[in-house]
């Protein structure tokens, strides 16, 4: 019987499988997928950088638990495209990095919409 208790996890330990995690504040632990929490925030910076930040109620939730890491600036290090694979956005060019870090807090860096470069169509 102990053979067969040794071999069995905890609840939710398969359901954490191939997820990626961080400590947060209170001692808990954040899990994340990899590859669609890069999905999500290369869609966020593609529209905060167009100027369109406004089509989401409130950042990616990876932001929020960002504040709440017990190491905000390990998990932005984490989040860099150098050193993530398939990662194409840097978290630290849409928010303000020592707000993050020293106050806990999100402050998006401001973008200006694209000037429109397109010919006037003729009429």
């Amino acid at each position: 019987m102990s053979k067969v208790r040794g071999r069995l996890r905890p609840p939710g330990a398969c359901a954490r499988e191939g997820l990626k995690s961080f400590e947060l504040v209170d001692g808990t632990t954040y899990y994340y997928d990899g590859l669609e929490t890069h999905k999500e925030l290369f869609l966020y910076a593609y529209d905060v950088q167009l100027g369109a930040a406004d089509k989401w109620d409130k950042p990616p939730e990876i932001f929020r638990k960002m504040c709440e890491a017990k190491d905000p600036h390990l998990v932005l290090e984490r989040f860099k495209p150098e050193n993530s694979l398939g990662a194409f956005v840097d978290p630290t060019a849409l928010f303000d990095t020592d707000a993050l870090i020293q106050e806990r807090r999100l402050v998006p860096v401001s973008y200006k919409p694209p000037e429109d470069l397109s010919e006037p169509q003729a009429t």
